[in-house]
């Protein structure tokens, strides 16, 4: 399976940076400047994780997560920002995010860890799914 994967920020440099790295790693990867961005991307494909970053102008990460919390259940939130503190980072796992990720990102291997890790949660879900539709297509034998 391919994993979608959608980076949110408003810096251009890290947004390209972090294309980069994971279409390096295989999985398909769209960029988004903000949130509102990042809605019109979701609305036209499917993603299986979006990485966002907590503060931007527009729409910031707080209100993107809740959107895709409500309209989107499914997909797992990877949140990334310089505005760290306990409350931000409870805020948003209240909120429903997947995980949480501090900035500068100077080493990329902990939300590189963390996108392997909600990739092997979804496949998962999918492989569940290919079964249970596999089981409901075969008859039933004879009791």
């Amino acid at each position: 399976m391919t994993v979608r994967l959608l980076i949110v920020d408003d810096e251009a440099v890290i947004r390209a940076l972090l294309q980069r790295h994971f279409v390096a790693k295989d999985y398909i990867v769209d960029t988004a400047a903000n949130g509102i961005e990042a809605l019109q991307h979701l609305a036209d494909a499917k993603y299986d994780i979006v990485v966002t970053d907590l503060l931007m102008p527009e729409m910031d990460g707080h209100e993107l997560l809740a959107r895709i919390r409500d309209e989107y259940p499914l997909i797992r939130v990877i949140v990334m920002t310089g505005a760290v503190s306990i409350d931000n980072m409870l805020d948003c796992l209240r909120e429903g995010a997947f995980t949480f990720v501090t900035k500068p990102l100077t080493d990329l291997a902990p939300l590189s860890d963390a996108v392997h890790v909600a990739a092997w949660i979804v496949q998962g879900w999918l492989e569940q799914l290919t079964l249970l539709q596999r089981m409901k297509s075969q008859p039933q034998g004879l009791a």
